[in-house]
């Protein structure tokens, strides 16, 4: 619990904090201002699965503080990855950032299961890596790869300022500055890296199946699942998440009918998931901003 004079003392700084009945926004509104305007350094805090992440002060604090670290807009998805991934499975994890995911499926895998984590971002790829010996996961599989719909190639890939590298991207999005009408935020560099579909990556590692397979690529979801053809035309893959983010896509001069359309034609359907981490009906497509969809083999159903 923060004290009172704590409290008193971070309102007469901003003036709001007292007025707000909502425990939760005073709270995140204390660490944000503690960790950007007093510690001025990156600090480790436990998300709401139990695991430490590194947050930087440049960072958007205040919606991992609000809505218990990992984010209020999925917690869905954990809470069905929790029902879904059990020990012994093997579970991919593209686009795997700074591995608040990572870190809940190794934990469910267990000793006896596999997790291999795709992350392109040099600097991203760090705090993952740190995350998991931060969390006691060594055994977790980090690539530095660009998943994509071909095989050794070199790609252009955006990369963005630290605290925005959940904006890291193949694409051209329009990124608009929060508080900053009508200003964009732009990539500070663009790297070439090597790409590597997941089929060619399965068959080079005597993977025949996997049991989850996360994708959260900003935009290139429908790329990685043309690398994956022959696992989706076998069914071999068997549990999909993936993330549909309607700027990323326009970035990468795609619609989100167009991942629904090749899902479908592969035998999946595509549902949504409730706050509770159920499945709901299957839908064909989706007019939401940002939303993540399960897709399972349609005989599965």
């Amino acid at each position: 619990m923060i004290p009172y004079g704590m409290i008193n003392w971070l309102n007469r700084k901003t003036g709001t904090l007292l007025r707000c009945r909502d425990p939760r926004h005073r709270r995140a509104k204390f660490f944000t201002y503690l960790v950007q305007k007093i510690l001025k350094r990156p600090v480790v805090v436990e998300d709401r699965n139990g695991f430490s992440l590194i947050l930087l002060p440049q960072e958007r604090l205040y919606s991992f503080f609000y809505n218990g670290y990992l984010g209020a807009s999925e917690i869905g998805e954990q809470e069905f990855c929790k029902k879904t991934i059990k020990p012994g499975m093997t579970v991919f994890d593209i686009g795997a950032n700074i591995g608040q995911f990572t870190l809940l499926f190794a934990s469910l895998v267990g000793l006896a299961g596999k997790v291999v984590a795709f992350e392109p971002c040099s600097e991203t790829l760090q705090r993952l890596r740190a995350h998991l010996i931060l969390n006691g996961f060594p055994d977790v599989v980090t690539e530095q790869s660009l998943v994509f719909s071909s095989h050794a190639e070199k790609m252009p890939f955006n990369v963005y300022s630290e605290g925005r590298s959940v904006h890291n991207t193949m694409g051209n999005p329009t990124l608009f500055v929060r508080g900053a009408p009508g200003v964009s935020e732009k990539p500070v560099r663009q790297d070439y890296l090597d790409t590597v579909t997941i089929d060619r990556y399965c068959s080079e590692h005597g993977i025949a199946s996997i049991d989850y397979l996360k994708v959260d690529v900003e935009g290139a979801e429908l790329e990685v699942f043309q690398g994956c053809r022959e696992m989706l035309a076998r069914k071999a893959v068997r549990h999909i998440q993936f993330e549909i983010s309607q700027p990323m896509l326009q970035g990468m001069k795609r619609e989100s009918s167009e991942v629904f359309r090749f899902l479908a034609r592969a035998g999946y359907i595509c549902c949504p998931i409730s706050e509770r981490g159920e499945l709901l009906a299957p839908v064909e497509d989706t007019d939401r901003f940002f939303a993540n969809f399960i897709a399972v083999p349609r005989e599965d159903v």
